[in-house]
């Protein structure tokens, strides 16, 4: 019998659910996309019952329970901290009693959330490891029969990294790096002590770091370093994330809040902490610049060992981490492995999908299915839900074939026009992939500010990203690694950067996405009728959102697009687009 496995990321930032069943996964969606409020925690009630809703799946179908959090991992090195820490480990263990309280009642938690008896849920529940979660969503998604599974982060069950050598079903860990030392609390804190102080803005620092220079390469190497025998190991001088019983770890479905992580002696280092809001500084921009170089450095020196010890140049990736494309650029063009597959969803909402992938082909043995490479499999909508929508909007729209729908969204972006795409299933992971997206030309000139000042009000250094057809990558971008998830940043050739400007960044990059016609017509169609009117093949391509989740219903989409400045709106096969000037 084919296992119905419910994968749940709870009690850890960006709660999710997923549920994969015969054919694989059937649907995957953060909590936040539905409650609107980034990055939350705690258990993902409406979650749960919208990947049943859209598999059509009812409580009683579940067979496994997959909670992406084992509180009994690593327990011995658990004891052995607290142990030596009496004052701080202690308290911090009584704090995390709730969370554990919270996993170990998964089941009646489901019950709730689906407005059924808890005796209705016959499942059998599973823990799952959190870094061995991180593992198998890559590793069952990929391509690879025998892959080396590479996972970073800042912490969870109390590690912070993996290796892993994988085949088949199997996945034998190899080693693990431990709390406190974490490649990822290394960048938060740093990003935290350069005022990006709040849960899931590395990303930010990343895109500042193109602007300043590496002069702080000697400080960055006394706050950690890679140590061949025991891996990533930070100086706990620059840190007070070991002194504390402080977590991130939140039980109340609330927006994260992420404690100090740095301590005072930081400020010999770098100065005096910037505070949010302040200037910022070539002095921030040259730290930006150091830390993500020191974090290339330690990143690629975790690879090469991993791939050493397995022998495997095939690599499977997940984990916060590996969101950082930058260093994924320099691994891909730099020959540091052969090829790479990355969880979409490579933060800890990806947990929820390794944790039922795991149950299903690690525990129970079931055949792994092809490889996944398209992260459409969240919430759709039926055109007439859209036009009801849009009919109580009370704005004027139009009803299209699909060519004209792709005719006149060609015509707008050939026009500069900023342009809402809203299509099919929303995305897994943190990226717009075309479905909930905002797209533009790519080399309209003063597009990046435009695009700031319009709709997306955001800091001037970060960057917009390039979409491609798959085919057209290596014309404009060196590098020929497919992208289908926006993970990897490439150079863009020298010859089409006037033409790209709005999406090359300062140090001459982009990150990029691939697309294949069978994993997503429409999109594939749009950039070919794009190409065809500019002679350009590619697109601006950033989330359909401002400063909140991106969206996740027709109603969000109408809204943003009627409270900002974006010109039109390609919503199913309806068209609106506001008068000229009105934008």
């Amino acid at each position: 019998m084919s296992r119905l496995v419910l994968g749940i990321n709870s009690a850890h930032g960006d709660a999710s659910a997923a549920l994969i069943g015969e054919g694989g996964i059937l649907a995957a969606i953060a909590e936040e996309r539905i409650n609107r409020k980034k990055h939350c925690a705690g258990f993902p009630r409406l979650a749960v019952a919208e990947v049943l809703r859209l598999a059509g799946a009812t409580p009683g179908d579940v067979t496994d329970i997959a909670v992406a959090r084992d509180p009994r991992a690593n327990v011995a090195s658990k004891v052995a901290f607290i142990a030596s820490r009496p004052f701080t480990g202690v308290p911090s263990a009584v704090k995390r009693l709730a969370v554990h309280r919270e996993v170990a009642t998964s089941g009646g938690l489901v019950a709730e959330a689906l407005g059924v008896p808890e005796a209705s849920i016959r499942a059998k529940f599973h823990r799952v490891e959190h870094h061995l979660a991180h593992a198998a969503s890559a590793f069952y998604w990929s391509p690879f029969d025998r892959a080396t599974a590479i996972t970073c982060d800042g912490a969870g069950d109390f590690a912070t990294s993996l290796v892993g050598l994988c085949q088949g079903n199997r996945i034998e860990i190899l080693r693990k790096n431990l709390w406190p030392h974490s490649l990822g609390v290394f960048y938060t804190a740093i990003c935290q002590f350069l005022g990006f102080d709040r849960f899931g803005e590395e990303y930010k620092v990343m895109g500042l770091s193109a602007y300043g220079v590496n002069r702080f390469a000697r400080e960055m190497r006394r706050v950690v370093r890679w140590d061949p025998e025991q891996g990533i190991r930070l100086d706990l001088t620059w840190f007070r994330h070991h002194k504390t019983s402080e977590g991130m770890e939140t039980v109340d479905g609330a927006e994260i809040q992420v404690p100090r992580l740095w301590s005072d002696a930081m400020a010999s280092l770098f100065g005096p902490a910037r505070r949010r809001g302040d200037p910022i500084t070539d002095r921030e921009r040259d730290v930006a610049a150091s830390l993500q170089t020191r974090f290339e450095e330690v990143y690629l020196a975790l690879v090469a060992d991993a791939v050493e010890r397995t022998g495997v140049r095939s690599v499977a990736m997940a984990g916060g981490s590996v969101l950082n494309s930058v260093g994924n650029g320099r691994m891909i063009t730099e020959g540091w492995v052969d090829r790479a597959y990355f969880q979409p969803a490579a933060s800890d909402d990806g947990t929820a999908v390794g944790a039922a992938l795991w149950v299903k082909h690690g525990v129970h043995g079931e055949a792994r299915t092809p490889e996944v490479r398209h992260a459409y499999w969240g919430t759709s909508f039926r055109d007439d839900e859209i036009e009801a929508a849009l009919v109580n909007s009370g704005l004027p729209f139009r009803k299209l074939g699909r060519d004209e729908l792709l005719g006149a969204a060609a015509q707008a972006l050939s026009e500069g026009k900023i342009v809402g795409w809203f299509q099919g299933r929303e995305e897994w992971g943190p990226r717009a992939l075309g479905n909930r997206s905002i797209l533009c030309h790519p080399g309209w000139p003063g597009m990046k500010a435009t695009l700031n000042a319009r709709i997306k009000n955001r800091e001037p250094f970060r960057p917009f990203a390039p979409v491609v057809r798959l085919e057209k990558l290596s014309t404009c971008f060196r590098g020929d690694h497919e992208v289908p998830f926006m993970i990897i940043v490439y150079k863009v050739r020298p010859e089409w950067k006037d033409k790209l400007s709005a999406i090359t960044h300062e140090d001459g990059t982009g990150r990029v996405q691939t697309v294949r016609r069978a994993d997503n017509e429409l999109y594939y169609d749009l950039l070919g009728v794009f190409e065809e009117k500019t002679g350009i093949p590619v697109l601006l391509n950033t989330s359909f959102n401002e400063n909140e989740p991106i969206v996740h219903t027709p109603d969000e989409a109408i809204d943003c697009y009627r409270r900002t400045k974006m010109d039109a709106l390609g919503i199913g096969l309806f068209w609106l687009e506001k008068p000229g000037g009105e934008g």
